[in-house]
This record gives C-alpha cells, structure tokens and sequence, in this order.
C-alpha cells in the first residue's frame, strides 16, 4: 500500500494530510457493506455520505485534527474535509468499488457475452438440419 501526501490550510496553518490510496480486502467489504442498499436489487441506492465517512476513516493517516473516529472527522470545517476528499477520490473513486461490485454481482463482461452468442440448434452427431416439405401444388390453385 503506498502512502501519499498534500498540503492543506487548515487554521491558517500548512498542514501535510496522509492517505493510503489502496484498502485491504476487507476494508473494502465493508466499505461497499455499509454504504449500497440492495433493498431493491434492480436499483441498488448508494449512500454517497457513509462512503465518504468511510473513505475517510479507512485511508487517512495524518491529519492535524483525529483520523479514527468519524465525529472529529465531522467536526472539521467542510472545505478542508472536501479538500481532503478531492484527493482521495482520485486515487479510490466509487466508481472503481461498484465497478469491482457489479462485476462480483452480475459476472463479468466475457461471461455476459459469451451467454448471449447463438449457440447451434442441430446436435453435432446429426446428419445436419432437416429441410421442411413444401406442398407441390402451385400457389393459387383450389382442391375441389
């Protein structure tokens, strides 16, 4: 996991922010656990606000105001917070998780695929497809 840092004004001060820019596996679970709503399964709810407390909590390392416990993170004025956060999401955009999810959910895109291709009707051990009968009679003419 690598370890990166910027500059933020906070209280009229320079102060360096670390971050971590990868989450273990479980972090991750955890991360996609408490912030998708799967109530509906066709449309999944993404709650924007525990995914950014959760990032948050998950990744900072240093900070000049307490990193483990989301009421001090809350406390911080909003621009520096969102500062932080325009610099983490690059690094880990929520994208990147429902990607990672949908994939776990749905399978991949070669698997999708691969079900839709036509597949052959006729078994390979046949003497191939049969042609249908058609009637001799011209068309137009009666049976009496």
């Amino acid at each position: 996991m690598v370890i990166k840092s910027f500059q933020v004004c906070y209280k009229g001060n320079k102060e360096t922010i670390e971050y971590e820019t990868e989450l273990n596996f479980g972090e991750t679970e955890e991360l996609v656990n408490k912030s998708v709503d799967l109530g509906d399964i066709n449309k999944p709810r993404i709650k924007l606000g525990d995914f950014r407390s959760l990032i948050l909590l998950r990744t900072l390392k240093k900070a000049p105001f307490p990193t483990t416990n989301i009421a001090h993170i809350r406390n911080q004025p909003s621009k520096v917070v969102n500062e932080i956060l325009d610099h983490i999401m690059e690094d880990m955009p929520l994208a990147d998780f429902l990607g990672d999810w949908m994939t776990s959910f749905m399978g991949s895109q070669v698997e999708n695929e691969s079900a839709l291709e036509p597949t052959d009707t006729v078994p390979l051990d046949s003497d191939g497809p049969k042609k249908k009968q058609t009637s001799t009679k011209p068309s137009g003419s009666k049976n009496s």
